[in-house]
């Protein structure tokens, strides 16, 4: 049964374990469930199960050459973002070469396959609904190694995974490797179709010593959820919220932040995952120059909130120093036209010697 709102607003969030049911919860880099498949390890940091069935999400890492077929999920929504390394991306027709920060949107149908082209790369794999996770745990080998194995151990063979992929709508379908193109992919279709996108591209929205870009739109992702990158400065955090109709999720790719959550902070580093669902009181603060993070929204009803106190801007940094403001008139229309309930002032930051 999930929890109502007020309930939400008092549950501290769990650490470094999947809670199996829709609270909040941290992951720090290379905790979750661990499993080895075919060489690659995979690390599992949200289930269906742990997100009321609305996302999944994992990591994937391996050496030089791991690689996965081509497969088409009958459901899910991805999202692939590149944390570490060189990783090859295939579509039908199309293949690109991503290094961190670029991303691919692949919706449900779209065959894909990937190549890992570093000794070491590492790759966000995230899925709307979710349920498809179950995958990784029947097909691969539980693992305590937090890095990927030296040596491959079972090797699951195509015939295996198909069967295995088949209960949960994964289909492994035969399509041709093409040549990758050397090309900066700058902009978001229009509809739901594949794309890739290059680190630092999308929709750019600038205010006060920080820029937002969109990932992905509701158009991208059958209004599943969005995705907005988040770079800037170091900055105090924003006042304390909670939204009642959507989930949001953090994850660290550069840099240093704190993230406030039902009034336990957590330091949040490279690869550290935060899971907010709907009801939880938070706020973040960036602690490091040019820190940056990838929030995923689900479901997508939070849409063009980022418009409402910032400005569109073609520039791919932001300027450092000023005089800081903020568009309380713009944050305060948000508010009254969209899920986002303000319960306080911004938390006090400790330090990191406070902590300790």
């Amino acid at each position: 049964m999930s929890l109502s709102v007020e309930e939400m607003n008092q549950q501290l969030p769990v650490a470094n374990a999947l809670p199996g049911e829709a609270v909040p919860y941290y992951m720090a880099s290379g905790e979750g469930a661990r499993y080895e498949v075919n060489g690659q390890l995979v690390t599992v940091i949200a289930r269906a199960a742990d997100t009321g069935g609305i996302f999944s999400a994992a990591y994937i890492s391996g050496g030089m050459g791991a690689e996965s077929p081509f497969v088409t999920h009958r459901i899910e929504h991805k999202t692939l973002y590149v944390f570490d390394g060189i990783l090859h991306v295939w579509l039908p027709g199309e293949s690109r070469i991503l290094t961190p920060g670029d991303s691919v949107v692949i919706p449900p149908g779209t065959p894909h396959a990937y190549r890992m082209a570093s000794h070491y790369t590492r790759f966000l794999n995230w899925m709307t609904p979710g349920g498809a996770e179950a995958y990784y745990e029947r097909v691969g080998t539980p693992i305590d190694s937090h890095v990927p194995p030296v040596r491959a151990g079972h090797q699951a063979s195509l015939r295996e995974q198909a069967e295995v992929g088949a209960e949960f709508g994964i289909t492994f379908p035969d399509v041709e490797r093409v040549t990758p193109t050397l090309q900066q992919n700058a902009g978001l279709p229009a509809v739901q179709s594949p794309y890739f996108l290059s680190a630092g591209e999308g929709e750019r929205l600038a205010s006060y010593q920080t820029i937002f870009t969109y990932l992905s739109r509701p158009a991208n992702t059958g209004s599943n959820y969005f995705a907005v990158h988040t770079k800037g400065a170091k900055s105090p955090y924003i006042p304390l919220h909670f939204h009642s109709e959507h989930t949001e999720n953090f994850l660290c790719t550069e840099g240093r932040m704190w993230l406030y959550a039902n009034g336990r902070e957590m330091l949040l580093t490279k690869g550290d995952f935060v899971h907010a669902p709907a009801g939880t009181i938070h706020s973040f603060a960036l602690d490091s120059h040019n820190t940056q993070m990838v929030g995923f929204l689900t479901p997508s009803v939070f849409n063009g909130f980022f418009e409402y106190f910032n400005k569109p801007t073609e520039d791919y940094m932001y300027t450092e120093g000023g005089t800081p403001y903020m568009d309380m008139e713009g944050f305060g229309r948000a508010q009254a036209e969209m899920d986002l309930t303000v319960v306080g002032p911004p938390p006090q930051r400790r330090t990191a010697l406070e902590i300790s």
